[in-house]
C-alpha cells in the first residue's frame, strides 16, 4: 500500500494531513429526531513520540544497515550509498491508528519502503511503500496493526543506490479516530464534496464505531458513499453493501437488530483504482420519508409538465427525481419548508416522483401522470 504525503515542510514544521489517492470519508451529522448521535470522527489525539524519533538526543537509539549515516543541522539525518534507517525502538500505544514520518530523498524520486522490526523477533511487517520527493516530506503510515508491540520503524531506500537519503523525524503516534477501532487501512480526517470526514489509502480500510446508544423504535442507522470502490455496512448479522458512484451521494441504511440498545457499526470500504471513495455520515438515526402532495400541471407555454409535491420529514435538501420508465427526466431539491418542484419537457405519460434519501431518510416514491 501507499502512505499518505503531506506538502513539502521545513524541519520540525507540522502541517495537516494531505489528500491521499484513494480515500474513504465519515463525517457526522446530528439528526434532530431522538436517536443515536453519530460518533465523532476527531479531532486527531497525539498519544506521544517514540523515544527519540525527535532527533533531539541526536542519533541515540537510530541505527543503520549500510555504510554512511550522520546527523546534520536540522537536525536531521543524512544518510548514502543505499543506507536503511533504523528508528528507536518503542511500544506502540492503544489507540494507535497513524504514524508520520518525514523524509526525502534530494537529486532523483526513488522507492521508499516503511516496515515495522519486532524488537522480539520474526519477519518485518510491512507498512507502506512511497516514491518521496526531493524535499523533506510527512507520510503517514498505517500502525493499528501494531498496538501493544515494540518496534523499530524501518526506513528503507530500496530502489535508490548511491542517493541521499533525509529522516528529520519518527512520529508522533497518533489517533485519527479517537474511540474507534481501525482494523485495516490508514484513516485520514478530512473536508471533501462539502462534507466533514475521513478518507484512505489506496487499500482496504475497514473501522469500527464506538459503541452508540439507540432509541427505542430506532429500525435503521445511515451512512452514505460516493466515489469509487464499494461500501458495507454492518451492524451484528445485518450487512448492506453498494457500489459508489463518483456524482452523487449514495445512501445505505443497515437495520437494527429488534430490541438492541446499543450497535457498533462496522463499515468495510475498498477503493477502486486510482479513484477517490468517500464515505459520510455513519450511525445516524434513520427516518422515513413520505412525499405528499403531488400535482402535476402542464406549463403555461405547452413545454412540458411541472410536478409540485411535499416531501416529510426534514427533508430540506433531499434530491428528488421524476422518472419515465427507467429514464430519469426532471430534478428538484426540496427546500427547507419541504416543498419541491420538478420540471420535465414530457407530458401525458405516467411518471413516478422518486427520492433516494440520504443518510437520514429512507427513500419514497409516488406515482402521478403528467397531464398533456
Amino acid at each position: 500500500m501507499h502512505s499518505s504525503p503531506d506538502e513539502d515542510i521545513p524541519v520540525r514544521t507540522h502541517v495537516p494531513t494531505a489528500i491521499l489517492g484513494v480515500l474513504v470519508a465519515l463525517g457526522m451529522t446530528a439528526m434532530a429526531l431522538a436517536g443515536p448521535s453519530a460518533p465523532p470522527i476527531g479531532p486527531t489525539t497525539g498519544l506521544g513520540v517514540p523515544t527519540n524519533g525527535d532527533l533531539a538526543l541526536g542519533l541515540d537509539g537510530w541505527g543503520r544497515i549500510g555504510p554512511t549515516m550522520a546527523l546534520r543541522a536540522g537536525p536531521l539525518i543524512e544518510a548514502a550509498d543505499n543506507t536503511t534507517v533504523l528508528s528507536p525502538a518503542f511500544t506502540v500505544p492503544m489507540g494507535s491508528q497513524s504514524l508520520p514520518i518525514v523524509v526525502g530523498i534530494p537529486g532523483a524520486n526513488a522507492v521508499v519502503e516503511f516496515r515495522a522490526r519486532p524488537v522480539s523477533g520474526g519477519a518485518d511487517i510491512p507498512l507502506a511503500t512511497i516514491t518521496p520527493t526531493r524535499g523533506l516530506r510527512r507520510w503517514d503510515v498505517p500502525i493499528a496493526s501494531l498496538v501493544g508491540q515494540t518496534v523499530r520503524i524501518v526506513i528503507d531506500p530500496v530502489t535508490s543506490l548511491g542517493r541521499r537519503l533525509l529522516v528529520a523525524s519518527v512520529g508522533p503516534v497518533e489517533s485519527v479516530l479517537p474511540g474507534w477501532v481501525v482494523h485495516t487501512g490508514l484513516p485520514v480526517v478530512t473536508t471533501t464534496w462539502g462534507r466533514h470526514g475521513i478518507r484512505t489509502g489506496d487499500s482496504r480500510l475497514t473501522m469500527s464505531t464506538p459503541s452508540t446508544a439507540v432509541a427505542p423504535g430506532t429500525r435503521y442507522l445511515g451512512l452514505v458513499v460516493r466515489g469509487s470502490g464499494t461500501v458495507s455496512a454492518v451492524i451484528e448479522s445485518n450487512r448492506v453493501s453498494v457500489r459508489a458512484t463518483g456524482n452523487r451521494w449514495t445512501p445505505i441504511h443497515v437495520a437494527v437488530p429488534e430490541h438492541t440498545r446499543s450497535v457498533v457499526v462496522l463499515v468495510d470500504a475498498t477503493p477502486g483504482d486510482g479513484q477517490v471513495l468517500v464515505v459520510a455520515d455513519v450511525g445516524v438515526a434513520v427516518r422515513t420519508t413520505r412525499i405528499t402532495h403531488a400535482v402535476a400541471t402542464a406549463m403555461a407555454d405547452g413545454g412540458g409538465s411541472v410536478v409540485r409535491a411535499r416531501v416529510t420529514p426534514d427533508a430540506a435538501g433531499i434530491i428528488v427525481r421524476l422518472r419515465v420508465g427507467a429514464h430519469f427526466i426532471g430534478t428538484g431539491r426540496v427546500r427547507a419548508d419541504g416543498r419541491v418542484v420538478v420540471r420535465s419537457p414530457r407530458t401525458g405519460v405516467p411518471a413516478t416522483l422518486v427520492t433516494t434519501g440520504d443518510a437520514s431518510h429512507l427513500p419514497a416514491r409516488v406515482a402521478l401522470t403528467l397531464p398533456g
